[in-house]
């Protein structure tokens, strides 16, 4: 067996290791009491503060990031920490790095800080002026990017000018300063690059997160590059906005399979989903709205729930082009006769001349252009107008075309083109401008067909209170039938061109009229959504809010407490009704990319002339080392 020894310890050697535990225990405490004691003194430590006598050892004081007083060498721009803020530490700083001041006395080193202090000012002026210079350069960019000018008149005009201001308003000092602005054509190229790049990044972040509509529309600029331009609508913080999407070059056929993958291709380099695209509108070109191979068909692939809206504007265009034979006859003569004594500018000054001896408003005739909307209304105003100076001027010349001036049946047709296209204009005009929506569109579109129809009725009876020009001639009556039948066929060809007028006007009296009675009836509203309609109708506050806001508005208005009724609404107020963001796009384009400048890239400055995205001009300063012109 193991056996184990037990030693039996003295009672004194026992009570000495007691005590030496004891001993260790209070060295232990003593350590940590040292310890926490350091702790707290560090904790307390007293900041040193700056002596004005501190100057003769090269120093003066500063504060770091903590706010705290530390001293600055302004011999050497050395800072040091508080802790050395003490004749020691200084002294040894100087006699380390700056031992051939030692023995320089107190006034030449004041001398040396006064001489310090204004480097300083001098610089932070100076850092101050290039700042406030990069910033004119980027706000002068965005104005010639407004104005559609060209990059070179910043530097060629605005400068001068401004520096001419400068110096006969306020002194030469200032216009001295506005001489370091950097207002080269390339630094305005790069200025304007810059802002647009910072309003498309807005802009993308925002449609990564939001339901979309499209406007597409393309053209052939000066250079006969075929141009995409999309415009985008969506809602953002309460209102609807429309922007400028992109203009992309199409590098072959204006296709619909091109057109899809030039809008794809930016889709998906900007990370967009085509399932936040609610609606497409264009003109009715078979490569947009063709339905195997149109732009149309390819975007159905990808986003099935995407509805595509004709141009309203296109489609009124195209319903009122179509003229009797008799009428387009007399329209005819009307082009013959602009096109005389127009195209000659010998006949362009005669006439001239003619209108103003006979005290007429207008001097020179209008040319007749298929492609623009109120040109055949404008031209016959015009011609109807001045028939008077235009009858002694074809007598003149001895033109055939004199004849017909002098005609009172036929002035009489002349007259009621005159009147009818008035009206036409007046509504197209009306459908023009943004933040139009297709059922209001509709509403125009219904109540001229109404009234064409009750124009019909008081003809037949021989009232012509609607055209007034007609009414001078007093064998007016003899063109009824030819107004009547001319009244018809528009009225037939409205009918035709908008087919699609009952799938917008089934869901369009519970948005437009949402606090009328029958609001709901005939509508594709579910029993939910009825419900919930019939609530909100009983609502002063919202009927207060209906009665107040635009219809756009109101119905964002009531997203949080009738979600499921204004998802269904902006669904059919997102779409655009018209294209005429894209037209008016098309003039900008025009404008910008001319015979001058072919070889411009046009879509930054697009962008910033159409967009109301403000660019973050202070986050790109703050980009930049500023630096003033050279």
């Amino acid at each position: 067996m193991d056996r184990f020894v037990v030693r039996k310890v003295p009672e004194g050697q026992a009570a000495m290791t007691e005590g030496q535990a004891a001993t260790t225990e209070g060295q232990a405490a003593t350590i940590g009491q040292g310890q926490a004691s350091e702790a707290s003194t560090s904790q307390k430590r007293r900041k040193r503060k700056y002596n004005e006598e501190y100057v003769k050892y090269g120093f003066t004081v500063t504060t770091d990031r903590a706010g705290e007083e530390v001293p600055l060498c302004f011999v050497c721009s050395t800072i040091l920490c508080n802790e050395a803020m003490k004749p020691s530490k200084l002294t040894r700083h100087m006699e380390t790095h700056h031992v051939h001041l030692k023995a320089k006395p107190v006034e030449y080193m004041q001398q040396m800080l006064r001489d310090f202090k204004g480097q300083q000012a001098t610089m932070r002026k100076s850092a101050k002026i290039n700042e406030n210079a990069l910033k004119a350069s980027y706000l002068v960019a965005l104005r010639v990017a407004k104005s559609k000018k060209p990059h070179t008149i910043a530097e060629q005009l605005i400068l001068p000018a401004a520096i001419d201001m400068c110096r006969a308003m306020v002194s030469e000092e200032c216009a001295n300063k506005l001489k370091t602005i950097p207002l080269s054509d390339n630094t305005i190229g790069r200025r304007i690059g810059e802002m647009a790049n910072d309003v498309k990044d807005q802009l993308m972040a925002k449609l990564q997160t939001v339901l979309f509509s499209l406007q597409i529309d393309e053209t052939t600029d000066v250079t006969n590059d075929a141009q995409l331009l999309t415009f985008v609508r969506y809602e953002d913080s309460g209102t609807m906005c429309e922007e400028f999407l992109f203009c992309k070059p199409l590098p072959g056929r204006t296709t619909g399979v091109e057109i899809f993958k030039a809008l794809d291709d930016f889709f998906t380099e900007h990370n967009i989903s085509w399932q936040r695209c609610v609606a497409l509108c264009s003109d009715g070109a078979r490569a947009m709205s063709g339905s195997k191979t149109g732009l149309f068909a390819h975007v159905r692939r990808v986003a099935p729930g995407v509805i595509w809206t004709h141009c309203l504007i296109h489609r009124e265009a195209l319903a009122s082009k179509d003229l009797s034979v008799e009428l387009s006859g007399v329209f005819d003569v009307v082009v013959k006769t602009v096109n005389f004594i127009k195209r000659n500018a010998l006949n362009t000054r005669l006439f001239s001349s003619l209108c103003h001896d006979l005290g007429s408003e207008h001097s020179s005739l209008l040319y007749h252009s298929e492609v623009r909307w109120l040109s055949r209304g404008a031209v016959l105003a015009r011609v109807f107008e001045l028939r008077g100076a235009i009858y002694e001027f074809l007598c003149e010349k001895h033109s055939d075309l004199a004849s017909n001036f002098n005609d009172s049946y036929w002035l009489t047709k002349l007259a009621y083109l005159t009147d009818v296209f008035a009206e036409l204009n007046k509504l197209n005009s009306s459908m023009q401008g943004r933040d139009a929506n297709v059922m209001q569109l509709y509403e125009k579109l219904d109540a001229f067909v109404k009234k064409m129809s009750k124009w019909i009725e008081r003809v037949e009876s021989n009232n012509l209170a609607m055209f007034p020009s007609v009414e001078e001639y007093p064998d007016s009556t003899d063109i009824n039938d030819t107004i009547c039948e001319h009244l018809r066929k528009l009225v037939r060809q409205f009918a035709k061109y908008f087919t699609d007028s009952e799938e917008w006007r089934r869901d369009s009296k519970w948005i437009l009229l949402p606090f009328s009675d029958d609001a709901s009836v005939g509508s594709s509203l579910t029993a939910v959504e009825e419900d919930k309609l019939i609530e909100m109708s009983t609502d002063s506050v919202r009927r207060h809010m209906y009665d107040t806001q635009p219809l756009v508005k109101f119905w964002i208005s009531c997203q949080t407490e009738f979600p499921q009724l204004a998802a269904k609404a902006m669904r059919c107020l997102l779409p655009f009704p018209t294209t005429y963001l894209c037209e008016s796009g098309f003039s900008t384009l025009a404008y910008l990319k001319n015979k001058y400048r072919a070889r411009l890239d046009p879509e930054n400055d697009m962008r910033l002339s159409l967009s109301t995205i403000s660019p973050r001009i202070d986050r790109l300063c703050g980009l930049h080392h500023a630096q003033i012109s050279h």
